[in-house]
Order: C-alpha cells, then sequence, then structure tokens
C-alpha cells in the first residue's frame, strides 16, 4: 500500500496505477491529434501553394503526437521494468509545480487580454518579465526586466519592421 506521499503522485483508475506522466501522454496524444484534424480542414491559400497555410500547424500537430507517443513509451518501460520502486520514483510531485503552473496560466490570460489595448511591446515585456521573475527569483529583478525588454523590442523589429507582420501598436509610445 502506498504511503500518503506516493498517493498524491500516483492516479488509480480501475485498479490501474496511472503516472502524471502517463496521463499527461494520453491527454497530450487526444490534442495533437485533434489539433491534427483541425488544421487539416484550414481553408487553402487563394494565392500561390494552396496547402501553405497548413504545413505548420499539421506540422505542430505531428509533432505533439509523436512527443506524446514517446512519453508513454517512456512510462511503459519504467512501468515494465522489474524494480517498482524506480518508477514509484520517476512520478514527480504535482505539489512542486502546481503553484507555478497556476501562475503561468494566470499570466498568460493577463498577457492575452492586454495584447490588444496594451500593445504587443509591453504586453510581451510583462509577460516575460513576469514568467522570469516566477523562475528566476525576485533576487535578479534588474536582468529579468533587461531581459524581457531586449526581447520584447527585439522581436517586434524583427518581425513587425523586417518581416512585414502586423503586431498590435503600443498606444502613446508607436511602437
Amino acid at each position: 500500500m502506498p504511503g500518503p506521499e506516493q498517493a498524491r503522485q500516483i492516479f488509480i483508475i480501475r485498479g490501474e496505477k496511472l503516472s502524471v506522466s502517463l496521463i499527461t501522454g494520453l491527454i497530450t496524444f487526444i490534442t495533437g491529434t485533434t489539433y491534427t484534424l483541425i488544421a487539416m480542414n484550414l481553408p487553402a491559400a487563394p494565392l500561390g501553394r494552396a496547402n501553405e497555410p497548413k504545413i505548420f500547424p499539421v506540422s505542430l500537430g505531428i509533432l505533439m503526437i509523436i512527443l506524446s507517443f514517446l512519453l508513454i513509451a517512456q512510462e511503459m518501460k519504467k512501468r515494465a521494468s522489474k524494480d517498482n520502486t524506480e518508477y514509484e520514483k520517476a512520478v514527480f510531485k504535482i505539489d512542486n509545480h502546481i503553484k507555478s503552473i497556476i501562475l503561468t496560466v494566470l499570466n498568460a490570460a493577463i498577457y492575452s487580454f492586454l495584447f490588444v489595448r496594451a500593445g504587443y511591446v509591453i504586453s510581451t515585456f510583462i509577460f516575460v518579465g513576469l514568467e522570469l521573475l516566477l523562475f528566476s527569483g525576485i533576487k535578479k529583478w534588474k536582468s529579468s526586466a533587461l531581459i524581457a525588454i531586449i526581447f520584447s523590442l527585439a522581436i517586434y523589429i524583427l518581425f513587425y519592421k523586417l518581416l512585414g507582420v502586423y503586431l498590435p501598436m503600443t498606444p502613446y509610445i508607436w511602437i
């Protein structure tokens, strides 16, 4: 019988132990398959090569499917090993990562809300800055802010100025 620590790390469905990585692999497979099928139904380009707009999204969906298979195979290999204690140790703890996941999802929601309203540069600066603070700590706030502003401006210059890709303008700054 697993202890209370292991009970949080493993899900039991119909008497079968399922690790978080195995469940993640299954969810990623379903998501990748659905995404690929939807991407294949994108409309054809009116000019040039008709299937050009589908290449990247379909490739991304196929990559998700391949990576999910690799994750599932890795978990099944651990499961089939004779030493189950290694399998029990390999299951990651939800408690250690749940705070970071929730904060990242919240940060992404703020980013999507600000993207059109505040413009690309400011919203991306806030998003990247908060993510860097989350993962590198508050002590490195100066380097996080510097990296965030350089990244935001560099991507803006690359896409908007050099490649001609429209990005939402920042009000009152006109970049």
